[in-house]
């Protein structure tokens, strides 16, 4: 009988050098490829012929407590991209459990944009969105 333990903890997110902190509860990152790696079509006899996509865009998106140091860091991040010529927002983004073997990382990270904001009687979460030029992915 094999055992396995899972910590939300031990996983970490590091976007241009800077860690994030300060997660949602319950799901806080999604990691979502741009394009399937193959896809696949059929000619009028049946034949199938499987096609390769080397796209490897990605969205990363990711919940934070309202309260958490990294919406101010990312907000700064994001107005100084917007607001310099030379795509000084863009930076390496950097997903790992610590624990095992999962890991996902791009060069070529940026802010999409602000995230959507709701003010209300509880402190509610952030939800950042990343685009990524070329994600690199295991999952284990």
């Amino acid at each position: 009988m094999s055992f396995h333990e899972y910590d939300p903890h031990q996983y970490s997110i590091t976007f241009n050098g800077i860690p994030i902190e300060g997660f949602a509860e319950d799901d806080f990152v999604h990691i979502e490829m741009a394009t399937e790696g193959f896809s696949d079509e059929v000619g009028a006899d049946g034949h199938v012929t499987r096609i390769r996509s080397r796209d490897q865009r990605a969205t990363v998106t990711f919940k934070l407590k309202a309260s958490s140091p990294a919406n101010k860091i990312l907000s700064v991040l994001y107005q100084a991209d917007l607001n310099a010529p030379n795509g000084s927002g863009v930076g390496a983004v950097l997903i790992r459990d610590t624990q095992g073997l999962s890991i996902f990382a791009g060069a070529q990270a940026w802010i999409a944009g602000l995230p959507k904001t709701s003010i209300g009687k509880k402190l509610g979460d952030v939800e950042w969105k990343l685009r990524v030029a070329s994600l690199e992915g295991f999952v284990g």
